[in-house]
């Protein structure tokens, strides 16, 4: 497992990066939450550096890239279903993470008239056969609608666990910049004449932030590597479910240190971490609860199919390290 992203995907994610800071950066958000046509001006974006052409499953080189404009994409809490329209099925269509047996369910940006697919947790995929009339326009979720969805004869479970793969890295983007918004107010803001990072506990506290997003991403790069050599998916779909409970867990200690060491400040329009939380919520909700996460994933983790699988490809790795040895 190569732990560093190819360049090429990050010299991609760069340019999309320098595009998106000229446009306003977390002000996209702000700007299509009062005016939801905005997002096209994202969609306009990504779409002149060639982004909609990239093929996850289909080459390694650019499910990397996929996985570094995620990351772009959540460091601005973009308003626009860049995950779901890398995450296509076989249909070509965008999809959505859904939950498990629904036949209703939340989906955000889903007012583009598009033919949307739809994959669950457990690889089963869905059709979408209809949508509610309007966005909710709710605090929590300006941007998101109702859906109605019928199961599909086929499994995906390799386009369920690039779905949540990705998810996580536009995660990881929004924890790295609420990290470095957090470090970068706390060493301005004065309290008894020192900075406030200066006093031990924040420090401390700042220290614990930063441990959770490395060990994060380290596990999204792990599981990078996983969903490109699991041709199933099978194995790579357990993968992505732990990376998920880790990146749920590594969310409650950045976002509560980022709210913590802003104070009041954190809970107001001007501030970034604000609309950083906020834009957090879905993805940290849906398509599984935490707790329903770590209950998926102990089941499949407990299958007898699973566990062949994971010995194969150990062996397999123990047999490849014997030939270079030898």
């Amino acid at each position: 497992m190569n732990r560093i992203l190819a360049d090429e995907a990050l010299a991609l994610a760069a340019v999309v990066r320098d595009q998106v800071l000229a446009a306003g950066g977390v002000d996209l958000l702000r700007s299509a939450v009062r005016r939801p046509e905005n997002r096209d001006k994202i969609n306009s974006i990504f779409d002149a550096a060639g982004v909609w052409g990239l093929q996850p499953l289909d080459d390694g080189l650019e499910l990397e890239a996929a996985a570094a404009i995620c990351e772009i994409s959540g460091e601005f809490a973009l308003p626009y279903p860049v995950v779901e329209r890398l995450t296509r099925d076989r249909h070509d269509c965008p999809t959505l993470l859904v939950p498990t047996a629904a036949k209703r369910c939340i989906g955000v940006h889903v007012d583009y008239d598009w033919a949307w697919s739809a994959v669950d947790l457990t690889g089963q995929s869905y059709e979408v056969i209809g949508r509610g009339q309007s966005l909710f326009g709710t605090r929590i979720a300006p941007l998101a609608g109702e859906v109605f969805i019928r199961p599909r004869a086929e499994q995906q479970p390799r386009l369920a666990a690039l779905g949540v793969t990705l998810q996580c890295w536009w995660l990881v983007g929004l924890l790295r910049k609420a990290l470095a918004d957090t470090i970068k107010y706390s060493g301005e803001r004065n309290q008894f004449g020192r900075p406030l990072r200066a006093f031990q506990a924040v420090a401390f506290g700042i220290a614990d932030m930063t441990v959770a997003v490395e060990g994060l991403e380290e596990m999204a790069k792990y599981t990078l590597w996983s969903v490109r050599e699991d041709d199933h998916g099978s194995s790579a779909l357990v993968d992505s479910l732990a990376l998920r409970t880790i990146a749920l867990e590594a969310s409650d200690i950045v976002l509560r240190g980022a709210h913590q060491y802003h104070g009041a400040m954190g809970f107001t329009d001007e501030v970034d971490i604000s609309w950083l939380s906020l834009a957090s919520q879905l993805p940290r909700r849906l398509p599984e609860t935490e707790s329903a996460t770590r209950d998926l994933l102990a089941s499949m983790i407990s299958a007898s199919e699973f566990e062949v699988m994971r010995r194969g490809r150990t062996s397999a790795a123990v047999e490849g390290e014997s030939l270079v040895s030898g």
